[in-house]
């Protein structure tokens, strides 16, 4: 099963001389590896550009301050202190960072910075709802097993069901299913994914999610389930905190999730797509995020597409967008337009105590 230790508090600033517009955050970490286990680097949050060397070696590059990435350092650690350097653009005074112990059989870590888990709901009524479920695995042996369940929040078991690892796919059916319907119902259930090996639980996901319907009229007016949205509830939203987004689920709180300031960082066509599909696959389970907003004028789509037209890099982007989200999560609407939509003034507080994205 996974440990998750916090490395945030010994972080130190270094005052050796870099190329400017960039700061190096480095730390020790005192190891002693255990076999049969694996050990991953997790960043929440750093800046658009992080290089990160292990014991003076660099081992791994990741553009984007907006996602989630780990990185594998099985291979790397030493037992005894290891020396890790996190060298950033931009202005970042922090690193935000964990290490994440899992048996070497374990769900995927490197899935784009997900949970290792795609929850996607169809055909969704009053009356029932489908739910796929499919967990991505690293190092699945032959007799490998992945058994899903559905839970209701209080713990009721609603479906459950045992695959093979190599055909690690299973659709649901409910009935009378209680939908997300906002403050009015925040209704939420629990899909658990456990990984059995040679019988028993070697690695676990959690991840809450929400049943609900998106749709727009002519005018673009947004409804859930039917129900009409005012866009004076709409909160337009830029924020990157994996916590937040399980405060907001469990609090009914409308969302837009505002890509335009990811878009504007992002360097090329390779690199948008990438910070793209990492934000889409990392939330797309998140029953309060209603739209994605993207970027539509010539200044801001200039940052993201270079060297193509404006009107070509609209069409690539929102073709992107359209093809990742439909298969992460098909109620969702996309905006190639700015709606006036307000912004939180003040942090919301947390609700929830799950440890991100990871059980």
């Amino acid at each position: 099963m996974r440990n998750i230790i916090d490395i945030n508090s010994e972080w130190i600033l270094s005052t050796e001389k870099k190329e400017e517009g960039t700061s190096v955050h480095k730390r020790i970490l005192p190891l002693y590896k255990e076999d049969d286990y694996a050990y991953y680097l997790e960043f929440l949050s750093a800046a658009p550009v992080i290089e990160i060397s292990l014991n003076g070696e660099k081992i791994a590059v990741h553009n984007g301050s907006f996602t989630i990435f780990r990185v594998d350092v099985t291979d790397k650690i030493v037992n005894g202190d290891n020396e890790l350097d996190v060298c950033c653009t931009g202005d970042c005074p922090a690193v935000v960072a964990n290490l994440i112990l899992v048996e070497s059989t374990h769900f995927s870590l490197d899935h784009y910075g997900d949970a290792g888990m795609l929850v996607q709901p169809s055909e969704v009524m009053a009356s029932s709802a489908s739910v796929k479920l499919r967990a991505y695995t690293n190092c699945v042996p032959e007799d490998a097993m992945i058994s899903y369940t559905v839970l209701t929040t209080t713990g009721t078991m609603l479906a459950n069901k045992s695959v093979p690892a190599s055909s690690p796919e299973y659709v649901c059916h409910l009935s009378n299913p209680n939908l997300w319907q906002g403050k009015a119902s925040p209704a939420l259930y629990v899909a658990v994914a456990a990984f059995i090996s040679s019988g028993r639980i070697v690695d676990q996901i959690v991840l809450p999610f929400g049943l609900r319907t998106v749709t727009t009229d002519a005018r673009d007016h947004l409804a859930v389930n039917g129900s009409p949205v005012p866009e004076k509830e709409v909160l337009r939203t830029t924020e990157t905190d994996p916590y937040f987004y399980d405060d907001m689920d469990a609090a009914g709180t409308f969302l837009c999730a505002d890509l335009t300031p990811l878009c504007n960082k992002c360097t090329d066509t390779a690199d948008c797509e990438l910070q793209i599909r990492e934000f889409v696959l990392q939330h797309s389970y998140h029953p309060s995020i209603l739209c994605w907003k993207l970027p539509t004028d010539a200044a801001d789509l200039a940052n993201v597409i270079r060297g193509r037209s404006v009107s070509t890099g609209v069409i690539i982007v929102v073709k992107l967008i359209k093809n990742v989200s439909n298969r992460m999560h098909a109620s969702r609407t996309l905006y190639c337009h700015v709606l006036p939509l307000p912004v939180p003034s003040t942090p919301l507080s947390r609700l929830s105590s799950r440890p991100g994205l990871q059980s």
